[in-house]
């Protein structure tokens, strides 16, 4: 099954089906300071753009080397473009929008085509840091996000997952975020990714986003939430109007829906340890639940996908 927004989307499903990829690389170069030449272009040594888009000519460059004033620290950063896709090879729904412009740990195979997402990885992070700067074409937003996944001897679970929108800024700042955590297990890979146009409604030829020094930080233990999660039933998922939470937890009353970008989308009430969630209304994308008490203390968390 596959969505029809970015790579965002390939990564969503892949979580979803456990069908990720994994390709195991060497820690990635984090302030992009190895560089090699593929074809004609150049990509950051362990990691993917779109720059192979340009053997299919007369595609643009959309990934580059910078330096000067565009680098944070060290000798080279990364600029990051939207170009327009012609000639394109995997159209709307099959995960390359014509206005696109990503990056990501992993590789990407010219033949057969295929994407190998991740690198090796065994911590738990609480937060994705990274410097950067982003000059948007109109009201354009870019984007980041982080899974990590443990490989469970058929698929691999999702450990972690989180993204967020990327605004303009005009010099250098640091971003941080904090990583939602879903299963209590170490994960064995981890994978980055950023978008230059994060939506399609207001994707833009030209907006820029400069990457450098990015990293994990901290470490997030093993607590109550996380144990309780196990205790935690949510189907159809992928849903379409309803999804269904059943939440096998002494004094569950509630249930908290937030939406990929923070934005509350009901708070609904628990009964004889089962709500209903109508997501009829809801917007494709990845939602995160919290299961509370009546004091609004979480017991648990987890997420599910709405897919129309």
């Amino acid at each position: 099954m596959i969505t029809k927004h970015h790579l965002k989307k390939k990564l969503i499903i892949l979580v979803i089906l456990g069908s990720a990829i994994i390709n195991c690389l060497a820690q990635p170069n984090p302030g992009f300071e190895n560089w090699h030449t593929e074809f004609s272009y150049q990509i950051p040594d362990n990691w993917a753009t779109l720059n192979f888009l340009s053997i299919f000519p007369p595609n643009a460059l959309s990934a580059f080397k910078v330096s000067g004033l565009d680098k944070h620290s060290g000798n080279y950063a990364l600029k990051l473009k939207t170009i327009f896709v012609k000639n394109n090879p995997a159209p709307g729904v099959n995960a390359i929008d014509d206005t696109s412009g990503y990056i990501f740990t992993g590789k990407i195979n010219i033949s057969p085509p295929s994407y190998e997402y991740g690198f090796p990885y065994s911590s738990r992070p609480e937060k994705l840091e990274f410097w950067y700067k982003y000059n948007p074409v109109g009201n354009d937003t870019g984007g980041v996000y982080v899974l990590l996944l443990k490989n469970n001897g058929i698929v691999s679970d999702t450990v972690a997952y989180g993204e967020m929108p990327i605004t303009a800024v005009p010099v250098y700042t640091l971003f941080q975020f904090n990583i939602p955590y879903f299963l209590t297990a170490v994960p064995d890979t981890a994978v980055i990714l950023f978008i230059s146009s994060k939506r399609t409604s207001t994707a833009r030829v030209g907006s820029a986003l400069y990457l450098d020094d990015v990293s994990f930080s901290g470490w997030v233990g093993i607590n109550e939430q996380d144990l309780n999660s196990d205790k935690v039933k949510t189907f159809p998922n992928p849903a379409r109007d309803i999804v269904n939470i059943f939440a096998e937890i002494e004094n569950a009353d509630n249930v908290k829906i937030i939406d990929s970008s923070d934005r509350l989308a009901g708070i609904y009430k628990i009964l004889n340890n089962h709500a209903d969630i109508n997501t009829g209304l809801f917007a494709d994308g990845i939602y995160f639940y919290e299961i509370r008490d009546k004091k609004e203390r979480p017991l648990a968390k987890g997420k599910f996908n709405v897919v129309k």
